[in-house]
């Protein structure tokens, strides 16, 4: 057996991965574990003031550590001192608005170094969805304008990494030169939660409310406790929905009633997830995996979703979760979860076998170690000589005068 080369990786990101506030964060953290386990990997935090004025000092610190914790190298001098330290093997950039920045200070900087664009969710393909449900004129625009630059990024980076082959798939319709690796969402396996008679009746709703994607769940929480809950309510009057997640805005916050607690941010979701019947996700648009069904799933819950939400995962609808997409047919499917004890069980175990087999730590770190192994399959693209030539340029002028603004 071929022994693996050790190579110095450089993750370039817009803040520290905050694994306990949202499903990106978390397959992030966990991605940088498995390549960290191997290689040498280097990180940088492109706003990492913003996301202090975010979150405050200690958090930050707490996620700066957590990277420190599994081997990564976080490097402070920003971007371009990263990239005039070492040489690297491969540039990854965590979101395509991240890439648009630097991407061409790689190829000046380091020409050896393939570029990979972690796309986290094609984020035009989510807009798109978005407006199909709202067909307001302004949420049409901004999908237009997304896909011509975040396309733009993909055409100029030797590989995109995307989180199902869905999404690989959208990829190559928009153009079939743009190379793509599928990585999806990684959820370690937990026991099966016990599901008594004290919770037998409890809902759970995990999403967080800021970054991309937010709106996709403001918009599922306000469907619904609008449209479905009642539903339910009327045949299950004891059922109570609890809503997990980072930053929720008034909309969400609106929505708390004697059926509905709206709790936000937690440290650790296990303990609600420990205590929960029925993991719901009522999606009416989205992009890429979504991270709280498969955490619900790995938990050994039963989740009921919309064909929306079990985009890319590759499960039997009704068999591994229940999917409906009106709200008659979603609120029967939470009713007989709630009556049907043999059933919620059949649902629920279906689905962790399905995690257990396509998405624990172990699967995925296997897709890890065979991209990072073979990363000379993928031609480097190289910076067109006028551009390159203004990119260094700019460069040399940046490092003789920049300390005048400074």
């Amino acid at each position: 057996m071929k022994a693996r080369v050790a190579v110095n990786v450089l993750i370039i990101a817009d803040a520290y991965p905050a694994p306990d506030r949202n499903s990106a964060d978390f397959r992030l953290s966990r991605l940088l574990a498995a390549i960290a386990a191997e290689h040498n990997v280097y990180f940088v935090a492109v706003a990492e003031r913003t996301q202090v004025d975010a979150l405050g000092n200690e958090d930050v610190s707490r996620y700066r550590k957590g990277l420190e914790a599994i081997g990564v190298t976080v490097v402070d001098d920003g971007v371009m001192q990263a990239l005039r330290t070492r040489s690297y093997a491969a540039v990854v950039f965590e979101w395509f608005f991240v890439a648009e920045r630097f991407i061409e200070d790689v190829r000046s900087l380091q020409p050896a170094a393939r570029v990979i664009v972690d796309s986290v969710d094609v984020v035009f393909n989510r807009l798109e969805a978005k407006a199909r449900v709202t067909r307001l004129e302004r949420d049409m625009s901004k999908a237009v304008e997304t896909r011509i630059a975040e396309l733009a990024v993909y055409n100029s980076a030797d590989l995109v990494i995307v989180v199902t082959d869905a999404d690989g798939a959208i990829l190559h319709r928009a153009n079939p030169a743009i190379a793509t690796f599928t990585m999806p969402n990684i959820h370690p396996l937990q026991e099966p939660v016990p599901i008594g008679d004290e919770n037998r009746k409890r809902l759970i709703f995990v999403g967080s409310f800021v970054r991309p994607g937010g709106e996709t769940n403001s918009d599922a929480m306000v469907y619904f406790c609008g449209e479905i809950l009642p539903r339910i309510v009327a045949a299950e009057p004891d059922v109570r929905l609890r809503i997990i997640g980072s930053s929720p805005g008034p909309e969400i916050a609106e929505l708390a009633s004697k059926h509905v607690e709206v709790i936000g941010f937690v440290r650790e979701t296990k303990p609600y997830l420990e205590t929960s019947a029925i993991s719901i996700a009522p999606l009416r648009f989205g992009g890429g995996m979504k991270g709280k069904i498969g955490e619900a799933m790995s938990f050994g819950l039963p989740v009921a979703t919309t064909s929306t939400g079990i985009e890319g995962f590759g499960l039997e609808p009704n068999v591994d979760a229940l999917v409906a997409d009106t709200p008659s047919e979603f609120a029967d499917a939470v009713i007989r979860l709630l009556r049907d004890r043999d059933y919620l069980e059949r649902v629920r175990m279906s689905g962790y076998r399905f995690i257990r087999k396509h998405y624990s730590d172990s699967a995925v770190k296997e897709r890890v170690d065979n991209l990072f192994s073979r990363l000379d399959i993928f031609p480097i693209k190289r910076l067109a000589r006028a551009p390159a030539l203004l990119r260094k340029a700019k460069q040399a002028w940046e490092r003789h005068n920049g300390w005048r603004r400074r």
